[in-house]
């Protein structure tokens, strides 16, 4: 039922706070006085850039420029998140924010179920929240941090490979679990996490190679479609060895990327989540 609860109370925190700003309000520099610290925190996290990094500038012009993207990259006009598009322009002083209600008036925006699927998520059930995660520092810090920082995704995912030898062929199993409090990868629908597994043979030389992507994706006719990696009980993959490849050993990658397009497209950004490698057995080499 908490799903119904926060439907119910986000209109009246994030409709009261937050929609009704007008441009240029609630410029950082209002804050200063009081709040120094908290303000060099939060200059250095991506929501004070939101409107203004490459990334969202270069997806936000493949897109036409839509309006309604700046309603949660810019919502005062600025080049990002300002202190009032969260606390309100209500005035001082201004009242205690709930999380995750306050955030998902953008991160649950279109092309973004990242809330949603907290709800749903280990992390939610344990009591947890998002500042469990994307907090730093002691007490209340406004630096809040996600994958863009180095580390971050440090032992967030893991692989396991494991084969199932049937009387109709082998079948390579890869299964995917992360420890994210929600659905990965969380943000908008130009980030993606894509599974790469290579066959090689005698000598390492390469055989086949295989994608997976997982993300939102858009379809001509039915739109955008969710299919990032849910929280919790982890995916399976079932890949067919070819029974005609003399495949040896078999090597997986599992990788996190920030830009739109293929794994093969450039992202000086990208993370590798983890990587296995599978060593087939000789007697199975000889089989094929």
């Amino acid at each position: 039922m908490r799903w119904l609860l926060w439907l119910m109370l986000l209109p009246w925190v994030a409709g009261a706070e937050s929609l009704a700003i007008p441009p240029g309000a609630g410029e950082t520099s209002d804050c200063l006085e009081c709040h120094a610290k908290e303000q060099d925190e939060f200059q250095q996290s991506r929501m004070a850039l939101a409107a203004h990094s490459a990334d969202f500038i270069n997806e936000w012009s493949s897109k036409g420029r839509p309006g309604r993207c700046l309603d949660c990259h810019a919502p005062s006009g600025g080049e990002g998140v300002v202190c009032v598009d969260c606390h309100g322009n209500l005035g001082h002083p201004y009242r205690k924010l709930s999380t995750p209600v306050v955030c998902a008036r953008c991160h649950d925006a279109p092309g973004e179920i990242t809330v949603r699927s907290f709800f749903n998520s280990p992390a939610s059930r344990r009591g947890e929240d998002c500042l469990d995660c994307h907090q730093q520092g002691e007490g209340f810090s406004h630096d809040f941090i996600g994958p863009t920082r180095a580390d971050f995704l440090l032992g967030v995912a893991r692989l396991h490979l494991s084969l199932r030898r049937e009387g109709g062929g082998d079948t390579l199993l890869v299964r995917i679990h992360h420890r994210a409090g929600h659905s990965l990868p969380g943000g908008t629908t130009g980030r993606s996490v894509w599974l790469q597994v290579e066959t090689f043979g005698e000598g390492e030389q390469p055989l086949t190679r295989r994608l997976f992507r997982f993300g939102w994706y858009h379809d001509p006719i039915a739109g955008w479609r969710d299919e990032t990696l849910a929280a919790g009980p982890g995916k399976v993959i079932e890949i067919p060895l070819e029974s005609s490849v003399r495949s040896r050993s078999i090597r997986a990658k599992l990788i996190y990327r920030f830009r739109p397009g293929t794994l093969d497209k450039p992202d000086p950004q990208a993370v590798l989540l983890d990587h296995a490698v599978f060593a087939l057995p000789a007697a199975l080499g000889d089989s094929r």
